[in-house]
């Protein structure tokens, strides 16, 4: 993804050396402000306090990262301004410098922290809002516009979202930047398309799409252009997404049990019994060389890339019971991790890929549960008479998100990542937090 290269303002070369503690390089008659709060999503209004601001805007401005702020208020020793839309790539924080200008001259500089926030749906009665909040519940604000809106994705440098509305019944994917900014509509078909997911580089979007008279796997470019079909097969295709080195897509499909797919769509038989089943399916990014991974009778589905790409987890009833399983990215290993009489699934990586948190049914309701990579090691980290499900990790690691109905409603929830400090991050109902990667199908209603 290209990005825009913001401008830089007179004097950052010295502000950047004032941030860091090198003021001796400041011009005399600049002085450090102090931001409340100090750190926030893009969006977040942010308070500069100092002096000598003047009584006006006029003729001065504030930036951040040298890119210029809406100036929601301006005293002279008072500013309130929103933070533009400024990259967390990967998820990382991102330090930047504060100025202030008055008359073209530098004022006040200070430093704040752009965090990736949460992101969530509102369910406002027939209205599906996409929100974005601040991680410490201190801020939250709607991306989207009225309607209905779902499957919120963030692109990999956090300066965009990818979603799902429904236009009268038709579903198709928008994108709008993570300010509320800009929201475009990417694909136009009277068909259903879903579950977008993004390129790591941020160039593209794979997605499922019913078009072509049944599900299929599509890519297209970040501004929807290009459409392509990839898999043209005439069975469900679905639930894509690349691997976190761009060059392959792993999704599932309905295929017949005595076919195995090689490249180029050949098929070979093999002495599986008659039938469908659903299989996790793997294909170079372009479409091709096409492959079975999981290739066992029973369901097999919801794929998951690893963050370093060598294992997929994924769901299989293959022992009776939904469990979760995990095998390397050739389709060898393939090991039932939980290996519970009850249904596990919902899958979520942590960020170093030592852990993997989900969602079991083994207490009687839904609760999260946390296990190593391996399967060892799991234990409940909710512990709750009412739904609790959608786990979502920091960036770090280290808190999770998720959605709960234990206040009656359901709610956004923030937790560590060892199931203490738990605190409500939403007052409204809501659901499907996504902090980093969330790819789950909750077995309630969809909100």
């Amino acid at each position: 993804m290209k990005r825009r290269i913001p401008r830089v303002r007179i004097g950052l070369a010295l502000l950047g050396l004032a941030v860091g503690g090198c003021d001796l390089f400041l011009p005399p008659a600049t002085t450090m402000v102090t931001l409340v709060p100090t750190s926030g999503v893009v969006g977040t209004q942010a308070t500069i306090v100092g002096t000598g601001f003047g009584g006006s805007q006029v003729g001065s401005e504030v930036s951040f990262g040298g890119l210029e702020a809406a100036v929601v208020s301006w005293s002279d020793t008072s500013i309130t301004a929103t933070v533009p839309l400024l990259p967390t790539s990967e998820g990382d924080s991102n330090v930047v410098a504060v100025a202030v200008t008055v008359d073209g001259k530098l004022a006040g500089v200070g430093s704040f922290t752009v965090v990736r926030g949460i992101l969530y749906v509102a369910d406002r009665g027939m209205i599906h809002v996409i929100c974005l909040a601040s991680p410490d519940g201190s801020d939250s604000f709607d991306l989207t516009s009225l309607g209905v809106a779902g499957w919120p994705q963030w692109s990999p440098d956090g300066t965009k979202v990818a979603f799902v509305r429904d236009v009268a019944g038709d579903q198709e994917i928008y994108v709008v930047n993570a300010d509320g900014t800009s929201e475009s509509r990417l694909t136009d078909d009277i068909a259903l398309d879903q579950f977008p997911a993004w390129s790591p580089d941020g160039t593209e979007i794979v997605f499922q799409t019913n078009r072509d008279g049944n599900y299929e796997v599509y890519v297209m470019d970040a501004d929807g252009g290009r459409p392509i079909n990839l898999t043209r097969h005439p069975d469900f295709d679905g639930w894509p997404s690349f691997s976190p080195d761009g060059t392959k897509i792993v999704f599932y499909s309905l295929w017949p049990l005595g076919v195995h797919v090689h490249a180029k769509g050949e098929a070979a038989p093999t002495l599986l019994p008659d039938g469908e089943s659903y299989e996790v399916m793997v294909m170079d990014a372009e479409g091709t060389d096409i492959t079975n991974l999981s290739h066992i009778s029973g369901t097999d589905w919801f794929p998951l890339w690893s963050p370093d790409g060598t294992k997929i987890a994924f769901q299989s009833d293959r022992d009776g019971i939904g469990e979760i399983f995990c095998m390397d990215a050739d389709g060898s290993g393939q090991d039932n991790l939980t290996q519970n009489p009850a249904p596990d699934g919902g899958p979520a990586w942590s960020p170093d890929g030592t852990k993997i948190a989900f969602i079991s049914l083994r207490d009687g309701n839904a609760e999260i549960y946390v296990m190593d990579a391996d399967g060892s090691g799991q234990s409940r980290l909710t512990n709750n008479d009412d739904w609790d499900a959608g786990p979502s990790w920091s960036p770090d690691g280290t808190q999770i998100a998720f959605e709960s109905a234990r206040d009656g409603d359901f709610r956004i929830y923030v937790m560590d990542a060892d199931g203490t400090n738990v605190r409500r991050l939403t007052s409204e109902t809501s659901g499907y937090p996504v902090w980093t990667e969330s790819r789950w199908l909750p077995a309630r209603p969809q909100l």
